[in-house]
């Protein structure tokens, strides 16, 4: 798994930014990569379980739904409105 880290930190924009703070915060890489190990090991799990190909902008696709997503204020303003 260690070939595939340091692949990953170069080439991808995601794990190039978690190898970043972490080796900002901790200052060791050996630390820093198997930190992404152990990520590219869970998203191999994830794509093998939900059988789902890999799609690279699936983050930034969730950050909008998310975004768009009503706050539990907005609830709250709805129910008032529903009992007036």
């Amino acid at each position: 798994m260690h070939f595939p880290a340091l692949s990953a930190t170069r080439h991808d924009e995601r794990f190039r930014a978690i190898y970043a703070r972490l080796i900002a915060r901790h200052g060791i890489k050996m630390k820093a990569l198997v930190a992404i190990q152990r990520r590219l090991l869970e998203l191999m799990y994830t794509v093998f379980k939900t059988k789902t190909p890999y799609d690279k902008k699936y983050l930034q696709k969730n950050k909008a739904v998310i975004e768009n997503r009503p706050t539990q204020a907005d609830h709250k303003n709805r129910l008032e409105l529903q009992n007036y």
